[in-house]
């Protein structure tokens, strides 16, 4: 009997999580060589649960520079993204795996800033330089997004989203603010707007 019924649990999780994907950000490796004060990497990983429900993470890296005639400082990331993706159509055939979504995500982002260096120009009460030091933070925020994805060949998708994020804990960035935060985008700014297109790879039953 305890062999049936664990027979029985692995056949009902079987065609719960019975199609994964895995991916990469197109738009973020085309955009990092091109950008002059950032690079970032974006990665997707979602599996099938059931009906119109997809579970998602997101991971990635990325740094970024400020430098300017008052400020210069590095930072570098890595972030991961947890959440969920609703489909709106049905299967138009068995195996149809095309459809649009809308999701939800919760983000936290590993944060490194360098020591930073200034210099105030006052000609009245002088010239003033000096070092900021270094930061460690963790970052949190949610973003609501929505987009479509489409199966070009067996198993090979694309997929693109745009996406709306606001930041849990922003006064982590009132004071030096890094240029971009990867997972993010501008992170001077307590709302942001992004997007991804996506190539990914499917394993599994299609139902």
């Amino acid at each position: 009997m305890p062999l049936l019924s664990m027979a029985k649990d692995k056949d009902s999780l079987e065609k719960k999580f019975d199609y994964f994907r895995v991916g990469i950000d197109l738009s973020k490796v085309v955009a990092s060589p091109l950008a002059k004060d950032y690079n970032t990497y974006e990665f997707t990983f979602d599996v099938h649960y059931k009906k119109a429900i997809y579970y998602v993470a997101d991971v990635g890296f990325g740094n970024s520079s400020v430098e300017n005639t008052n400020m210069t400082f590095t930072s570098n990331n890595a972030f991961i993204r947890l959440g969920l993706d609703k489909t709106f159509f049905g299967q138009e055939f068995k195996g149809d795996m095309d459809n649009a979504f809308i999701g939800l995500r919760y983000g936290l982002g590993f944060v490194n800033r360098g020591a930073a260096t200034y210099f105030i120009q006052d000609t009245v009460w002088g010239n003033t330089a000096g070092t900021i030091p270094k930061s460690n933070f963790i970052a949190h925020w949610v973003e609501l997004g929505g987009g479509f994805r489409i199966e070009l060949v067996k198993n090979i998708f694309l997929g693109w989203n745009i996406r709306v994020k606001t930041f849990v804990n922003p006064k982590k960035f009132e004071q030096l603010p890094p240029a971009y935060l990867a997972g993010y985008g501008r992170s001077e700014k307590n709302t942001a707007f992004g997007y991804n297109f996506f190539l990914m790879v499917g394993f599994g039953k299609k139902r």
